[in-house]
């Protein structure tokens, strides 16, 4: 399994970026993103200019997207083989544009659900009313600038582990929402997307992007990085991946931050966390670049890990989010 620095959140000049398609490309290319998904408002212009960008996409797979934005609140869609009309979306009926993005292989994500609305930003926050969440592939749980620092990414939080709670299978996203280069005192989150099958490859197919994203087999992070496989039955799992209740074993080591920028913000593992049902059923120290091989009894429902330490010379901090093992 490798795992992938991604964007899944970004804008161009064709809706309110300072970017051009070829100038976000390569600063995501700067980053060290590996994974881009271009997201403009409404539009799904930047995919007719990256028919003409084939050198300048050299070494990053770049994901057809849009981010709906409505009077209701703002769509993540990634990987759709068609347009669907986000026109049509209509506040107490949105399961029925869902169904129509999942009908032609959209992903879909929920956008900064607590973002300041009315009357300051219109549809920023999230007020449609979804019946039906296993629609929904992802809550972005930490958005833009300085995400460990917004008292919204808490209720982003809280949100989509509610979710969990009711027996959604859902994952947690970041969203640098990305318009344009931000100052050098603003930090912003790091999804990191893991893909099978890549031994030889420098990059993942569009296809396997998208199934890795589809089966949560992602985790986010303020700068660290997280290797992490349960073994059960002789085999290894993934996050995304489903479980059999009862004694397993999972292998976790947290490495340093390794993208330039981040590195600046003292970002510290400290400590592994491990939840199942809600319910802390481990915790532990860890030393940096250690492995750590921890014994565990899980019920059904969903097991998942998040790694605690300093952040900005805060303690007690979270700083990965790991998406969940569904236990069955």
């Amino acid at each position: 399994m490798k795992y992938l620095q991604t964007e899944l959140h970004s804008h161009t000049m064709n809706s309110d970026g300072d970017f051009t398609t070829a100038e976000l490309v390569q600063a995501a290319k700067d980053f060290g993103y590996k994974i881009l998904a271009i997201t403009d408002h409404n539009t799904m212009a930047p995919t007719l200019e990256l028919q003409q960008l084939t050198k300048e996409t050299e070494g990053i797979r770049v994901l057809k997207g849009m981010e709906w934005t409505t009077f209701y609140g703002h769509l993540l869609v990634i990987g759709a083989r068609e347009v669907i009309d986000w026109r049509d979306a209509e506040k107490d009926t949105i399961d029925a544009s869902l169904k129509a993005i999942k009908a032609v292989g959209g992903i879909t994500g929920i956008a900064h659900p607590f973002s300041i609305g009315s009357p300051i930003c219109t549809g920023c926050s999230w007020d449609f009313h979804v019946e039906d969440f296993g629609l929904i592939n992802f809550i972005e749980v930490w958005n833009r600038l300085n995400p460990d620092d917004n008292f919204r990414s808490q209720q982003a939080y809280d949100m989509w582990v509610d979710l969990l709670d009711q027996g959604y299978r859902v994952s947690c996203s970041t969203g640098r929402d990305w318009h344009r280069q931000e100052a050098a005192g603003d930090n912003t989150a790091l999804t990191v997307i893991g893909v099978s099958n890549m031994d030889d490859l420098e990059l993942p197919t569009e296809e396997e992007t998208l199934e890795s994203l589809k089966r949560g087999n992602f985790y986010i992070s303020l700068g660290p990085i997280l290797d992490l496989y349960v073994s059960q039955k002789g085999q290894r799992f993934y996050m995304g991946d489903e479980l059999s209740a009862g004694t397993t074993k999972a292998t976790v080591k947290v490495s340093g931050t390794e993208q330039e920028k981040l590195q600046h913000f003292g970002f510290f593992p400290e400590k592994i966390v491990v939840i199942n049902n809600g319910k802390v059923i481990n915790e532990r120290e860890i030393d940096q670049g250690s492995t750590s091989y921890i014994s565990l009894t899980i019920e059904p429902g969903y097991l998942r890990f998040e790694v605690w330490g300093t952040a900005k010379h805060k303690t007690n901090e979270r700083l990965i989010i790991a998406n969940p093992y569904y236990v069955v």
